[in-house]
């Protein structure tokens, strides 16, 4: 119930945060090239990976980004992101604890350009940093780890002022840590439903 709390309470902060958004007035000209952006909303883990399947709680994820529209392909562009996976319980009769992750990522954004309405793919790589506190079966882990990290995208923008867009995206994201003093390799994958706000300039 804690869990399921606190995923509503970011969707709902996430949505406050785009309705009382300051709103620019409208101008005719378009806004620059760069972007920042706040997103957050509700993950969905698939089991951790480390030998043994082990079930997780779903959380919530926050995170920062900037960006740039490649201005000659504007079906293109280009994002630096932070974002925090909170802890995700694990879920599992005969284990106790939980994992977080600290991951920045740089994406390829392939985006429809016209319109108000922007649908996009994109694919991220970056570096990732788990933790992994765990008592099981096999003994106690209390340990962090730092790996390659990679997701893919789908979402959509929709532009509210020439300065101001609503997004609403998916994520896949996938990394693999070594936890423990034995280095066993240890696969955290990911499904993000995200909502955010963006200001063009």
């Amino acid at each position: 119930m804690k869990k399921m709390f606190s995923c509503v309470l970011v969707l709902a902060l996430s949505a406050g945060m785009l309705l009382l958004a300051p709103v620019p007035a409208a101008t005719a000209a378009e806004a620059g090239p760069f972007y920042v952006g706040v997103f957050g909303g509700y993950v969905m883990p698939d089991d951790l990976e480390n030998g043994t399947d082990i079930s997780l709680d779903s959380s919530w994820a926050l995170g920062v980004k900037g960006g740039y529209i490649v201005p000659t392909f504007k079906w293109l562009a280009v994002e630096l992101e932070f974002a925090y996976l909170a802890e995700q319980d694990l879920d599992q009769s005969g284990y106790a604890g939980d994992f977080s992750a600290n991951n920045l990522m740089l994406n390829f954004i392939f985006r429809y350009p016209d319109g108000k309405i922007h649908p996009y793919a994109g694919v991220g790589i970056g570096w990732s940093w788990g933790e992994l506190n765990a008592t099981g079966p096999g003994g106690t882990v209390d340990d962090t780890d730092n790996a390659l990290a990679w997701q893919l995208l789908l979402g959509v923008t929709f532009e509210i002022t020439p300065s101001w867009s609503a997004e609403l995206s998916y994520r896949y994201m996938q990394a693999e840590y070594e936890f423990g003093s034995g280095g066993s390799d240890t696969t955290s994958t990911n499904h993000m439903f995200l909502i955010g706000a963006n200001f063009h300039f």
